[in-house]
């Protein structure tokens, strides 16, 4: 499946081939030295079985940094190739909009996200998963939800919005996952990685609506209080204006002891307000 990418700024992306964004940067950095190194020290089994996701190894060796390492190994240089250019073609924009800690939280969160879900769906097994590819589906979705009719060509000729792209995608996964014919290829990390992207977002704009919906609580709690202090502060004024009609009328001695206190209360709080520093 090959992409080409049309939206507003087409051209500018895409004027230079090293416009890449800093988060890409070096996901795609971090990524091709462990390939390289894989590479040339002659280990890809090795490497792959202590660092590759193998189901196995977690629940019985407790290789729990496996969930995390997975997602920076590769089986092959078109395996890297194809991640790499999908997560530099579909990530940038994310990161622009999202900022480069967002995108990375996104990415990690994603990835790792697969990678439990695929341990927890193949708990005895063997067989190595590697790869960035349920960070990449995930950042897919991601694209899927935020640019829905923003246009992709498959083998640079047939058009089809973004949405739609992804929504195949999904069930193309979704079916695979559910089939007995034996494939290389782990469906359910790709598929896994879409759902927990989706679910991320739902969240975090979830998130934003509480804080919106909390703030205004937020406001009107501050309002209420403004009013109810404003409504203290003319019964006060009406008190004591009471009290100094009363002493106009009859006399100092005709107050109360209670009268008298909240007349003297009242004379040193608003002197002391207004003592100049």
């Amino acid at each position: 499946m090959r992409y080409q990418y049309t939206s507003s700024g087409f051209k500018n992306n895409f004027s230079t081939p090293f416009n890449i964004t800093n988060g890409i940067k070096k996901i795609i950095f971090i990524n091709i030295i462990i390939f390289i190194l894989t590479e040339v020290l002659g280990q890809r089994s090795s490497f792959f079985m202590m660092f590759g996701l193998v189901p196995h190894s977690i629940t019985n060796e407790f290789k729990l940094w496996q969930i995390f390492t997975y997602m920076f190994m590769h089986g092959g240089i078109l395996h890297i190739l194809f991640n790499m250019f999908i997560l530099w073609v579909f990530g940038k924009d994310l990161e622009i909009e999202w900022g480069e800690n967002n995108f990375f939280i996104f990415y990690l969160i994603c990835g790792m996200g697969a990678g439990l879900v695929t341990y927890l769906f193949n708990i005895h097994s063997f067989n190595p998963v590697v790869g960035a590819s349920g960070a990449i589906y995930g950042l897919l979705a991601a694209y899927g939800l935020s640019y829905p009719n923003r246009i992709i060509y498959f083998y640079f000729y047939f058009p089809l919005k973004v949405k739609y792209a992804i929504l195949g995608l999904g069930f193309i996964s979704l079916f695979a996952s559910f089939s007995s014919i034996a494939s290389s290829i782990s469906h359910i990390t790709h598929l896994s990685g879409m759902l927990i992207a989706v679910l991320y977002m739902i969240i975090i704009q979830n998130k934003n609506i509480l804080h919106l919906w909390f703030l205004k609580l937020k406001m009107r709690s501050m309002h209420k209080k403004i009013v109810i202090k404003k409504n203290n502060t003319e019964n006060i004024k009406n008190e004591v204006n009471q009290i100094l009609d009363k002493i106009n009328d009859e006399g100092w001695e005709s107050l109360s002891s209670q009268e008298e206190k909240f007349l003297t209360n009242y004379s040193k709080k608003n002197y002391n307000k207004k003592i100049p520093n």
